[in-house]
């Protein structure tokens, strides 16, 4: 059971659906916020506790220029490890329901919803990924713990000092994409990530490899500067990928 009201954010441009879904949400102790622009989603994420985000597959177009896939595949790795819900169209494939939760989606459900129903399927997500990030942490550290990552509270630092009496932390301070890449590798704990790899964690809708591999030089390139004091180094392997040494 959830000790607490849960936080969600509901990205439309649909009132109705909203209005519908409030009040019946309150019942379940689920706190409704509308979203209707990018700009009321940033707001929104960035004021509340939110542990999970609807997304209305009819509105993302208008609302992000993008259709759900594009839109899912772009978010998940920005909203972990809150859950991500899709509203799809009544006729949406199953191909298409496969596609979105490999994609990030954590539920697909075809509309029209039923909205406390929907509120209890949110509680349940959240319920059980919950416990798996207990059982799994998600706190990485490299050999001798001199680099540490909390993939939960988006936090990296690196210990300076190790076993003396000055012993201290040095907050790193990443974006969000500089985060999802540096975690990346130290999860590969010092194996080769190729670029196929990246395009497949990171940016798995993108159609120009040549764009993501400039793109991973320049990420790794300011990680480089933020992290250079630290003796964890990141290692290019030329037109191969990536590691962590």
């Amino acid at each position: 059971m959830l000790n607490e009201n849960l936080e969600a954010v509901i990205l439309t441009k649909d009132e109705s659906l909203f209005t519908a879904c409030r009040s019946r949400f309150a019942e379940s102790r689920v706190d409704l916020t509308l979203a209707r622009d990018s700009n009321g989603f940033k707001t929104a994420l960035s004021k509340k506790d939110v542990g999970a985000v609807i997304l209305d597959s009819a509105c993302m177009a208008g609302i992000l220029g993008l259709n759900a896939e594009e839109a899912v595949a772009k978010l998940s790795p920005l909203l972990a490890p809150r859950i991500i819900m899709v509203l799809a169209d009544q006729n949406i494939l199953p191909e298409q329901i496969v596609r979105l939760l490999k994609l990030g989606a954590h539920d697909v459900v075809p509309k029209p919803v039923k909205p406390r129903i929907l509120a209890e399927q949110l509680k349940a997500l959240v319920r059980v990924f919950a416990r798996k990030q207990k059982r799994d942490k998600k706190i990485l550290a490299s050999p001798a713990n001199t680099l540490i990552m909390d993939y939960p509270r988006r936090r990296c630092y690196i210990k300076e000092g190790i076993g003396g009496p000055l012993s201290s932390k040095r907050d790193i301070r990443l974006t969000k994409i500089e985060f999802q890449l540096l975690y990346f590798l130290l999860q590969k704990k010092g194996a080769v990530v190729t670029y196929d790899d990246f395009r497949e964690h990171l940016w798995p809708t993108a159609s120009s490899s040549k764009e993501i591999i400039h793109t991973l030089h320049q990420l790794t390139t300011n990680i480089r500067k933020k992290i250079a004091f630290c003796p964890v180094k990141i290692e290019n392997l030329r037109a191969e990928g990536f590691r962590l040494v």
